[in-house]
């Protein structure tokens, strides 16, 4: 993903000495790689060459105004490159992939490492299976990647980048242990690097996203904060609300929805693409329906529901339907929010997600409850027993769609027991599975 382009104060400052260490890296690696802020750059400098800075731009320009030259032709043909180059790896089986990535010159460049990251980074959303593998055929490239031409700190960088993002795809999987280990991997590399404070931040954000669902609060928070304090340091706007709606996450996952939907709040003015501002839009509206501001929630949702047809993926128009639905619930509309959970749930049940299945059951138990309908909330919950049953799911919420089978089959079902099973499910969904008789988790038999 291409770095927001540095304002000419930014490069005054630099030519001027007067950026810190960190901020002169990023923007020394963000010029190697970005003709139109090096012809900018060297725009800015003195007519006479002793009227400059005797620091930081000597060291990236004195002697180097050729090597520059042709490392931005060979850039810009390696880019021009790489999209033909995809079309021919596309078709390919994963090992003839990368026995290509090993052999074939062509494909170990950098162009194509960004190619690569770029798509993982779109797939992510929709497809993180597809972007592990994409991001695995990304580390393949990074290891051909010519420490001489590149540097030895660019070719890090390079690592620890395509790791974070390998991490985040396996966190979006739900395979935790496995995001943690890419986590570290990526550490070890960002540290042997120029250390560029947009990848120390990305690590710190992805790193907080797996600590939101492992349900560790206080590590994510620590985290998230240390990532919205660099992009607000190096000037990133979007990057920033990025962050901080990451933030905003892990508020609403502790239940501290009036907080939660503050942050939202100020994520508005600072994110910038529409994708970015639907998901902001929608977890806005979730929040605001979680504590009790239906009508409020109500008058977001059709604005946000433009956006995400326009920008989201099938999953995330899904989950906007889903709070559809719990708002009408809470404004009393109850045949509006009938068809939209039942409309929920049977995507959920069809494409196996049993824990968002069992979850929509019971805002639809909720809502049965509240009518008095005894007999369709037994039907819910005999439903989505088979479904867990049927698959390798945490022993604590097989427990828990169990106490709701019972209870619903002794109509003693309540209100407050549906929040309780609620509660025991979400948790039980992000701790750690119990060890097989071998002793080996799920995860454990698959390498990194």
């Amino acid at each position: 993903m291409p770095d927001q382009h540095p304002d000419g104060e930014v490069l005054e400052q630099f030519l001027g000495g007067g950026l810190s260490a960190e901020a002169s890296r990023a923007l020394q690696r963000h010029v190697l790689l970005c003709p139109a802020c090096e012809e900018r750059l060297i725009g800015l400098l003195p007519a006479k060459p002793q009227e400059a800075n005797e620091g930081s731009v000597r060291r990236l320009l004195d002697g180097s105004l050729p090597k520059l030259s042709r490392r931005r032709r060979r850039l810009r043909a390696e880019r021009s490159a790489a999209a033909t180059l995809w079309q021919e790896l596309e078709s390919q089986d994963s090992a003839r992939r990368r026995i290509l990535i090993a052999q074939d010159f062509r494909f170990q460049s950098w162009g194509f490492f960004e190619l690569l990251l770029e798509h993982a980074f779109q797939a992510v959303r929709a497809d993180p299976r597809g972007a592990e593998e994409l991001l695995r055929l990304a580390l393949d490239v990074a290891d051909q990647l010519d420490p001489g031409e590149h540097g030895p700190g660019a070719v890090e960088a390079a690592k620890a980048r395509a790791w974070t993002h390998l991490g985040n795809a396996l966190r979006v999987l739900e395979e935790f242990r496995l995001a943690e280990t890419a986590f570290e991997t990526a550490g070890f590399h960002l540290s042997r690097s120029w250390l560029d404070p947009l990848d120390e931040a990305l690590l710190l954000e992805c790193r907080a996203n797996l600590r939101r669902a492992q349900r560790r609060f206080a590590e994510a928070m620590e985290m998230i904060d240390g990532a919205v304090a660099i992009y607000r340091e190096i000037r990133e706007p979007q990057l920033q609300g990025r962050a901080l709606m990451t933030r905003g996450q892990i508020l609403q996952y502790q239940g501290d929805t009036e907080e939660a939907a503050d942050c939202f709040r100020s994520c508005l003015s600072l994110l910038e693409d529409a994708w970015s501002l639907a998901l902001c839009w929608g977890n806005l509206a979730g929040c605001l329906q979680e504590a009790g501001h239906n009508a409020e929630a109500a008058a977001l949702l059709p604005a946000a529901r433009r956006v995400v047809e326009q920008t989201g993926t099938r999953t995330e128009l899904l989950r906007l339907r889903w709070t559809e639905a719990r708002v009408a619930a809470g404004l009393g509309q109850s045949a509006e929010a009938e068809a939209a959970f039942l409309e929920v749930r049977q995507v959920f049940l069809d494409g196996s997600f049993a824990f968002d299945a069992a979850l929509v059951s019971l805002d639809l138990a909720a809502l049965y409850l509240r009518q008095g309908r005894v007999k369709e909330t037994k039907s819910l919950a005999a439903e989505i027993l088979p479904v867990f049953r049927s698959r390798e799911v945490h022993r604590d919420a097989l427990a828990a769609v169990i106490v709701f089978q019972r209870a619903a089959e002794l109509e003693n079902l309540t209100l407050g027991l549906v929040e309780e099973i609620g509660a025991r499910l979400r948790n039980a969904r992000t701790s750690p599975p119990a060890p097989s008789p071998k002793g080996e988790g799920k995860e454990s038999s698959k390498p990194l």
